[in-house]
């Protein structure tokens, strides 16, 4: 008997914690940043590095999904820093949530209710004008 109210227990906690967007999607999400090769990715937010494009091109960075947009700072030597704004949409599985309405909340509180779309991002960066040379003294 207390092993049946223990799973019982077990079972009906896990159902109230979890919702549908926690079984279908992940709280990452992978976005794809196309541009020069060497161009650094950093969260503007905590100016933290989180990636580099390689050699082909391409950097595949997991971002955690978030209700508010997120700024990516693309940085490269004798190049201006070029903001890439992704922005958060509703994703619709979580409709699913209809049938177990406590899950939109966990939804919300996770982000799992949005999703990052288009993933992938082609950053063209501009070159910084070169700088005037100052006349020497006694030119």
């Amino acid at each position: 008997m207390k092993k049946t109210f223990a799973a019982l227990t077990l079972a009906s906690s896990l159902l109230l914690c979890t919702s549908c967007m926690s079984i279908f999607t992940s709280a990452k999400q992978t976005i794809t940043f196309m541009g020069e090769e060497g161009t650094q990715l950093y969260d503007a937010t905590n100016n933290m590095k989180i990636g580099e494009i390689t050699e082909d091109g391409t950097a595949s960075v997991r971002l955690r999904k978030r209700l508010s947009d997120k700024t990516i700072i693309a940085r490269k030597e004798g190049y201006k820093n070029t903001p890439v704004v992704i922005e958060p949409q509703f994703n619709p599985c979580s409709l699913w949530n209809i049938l177990f309405w406590p899950g939109f909340l966990i939804d919300l509180g996770t982000g799992k209710i949005n999703k990052y779309d288009p993933v992938v991002y082609n950053i063209e960066m501009e070159k910084k004008a070169p700088a005037a040379q100052e006349p020497k003294e006694g030119e």
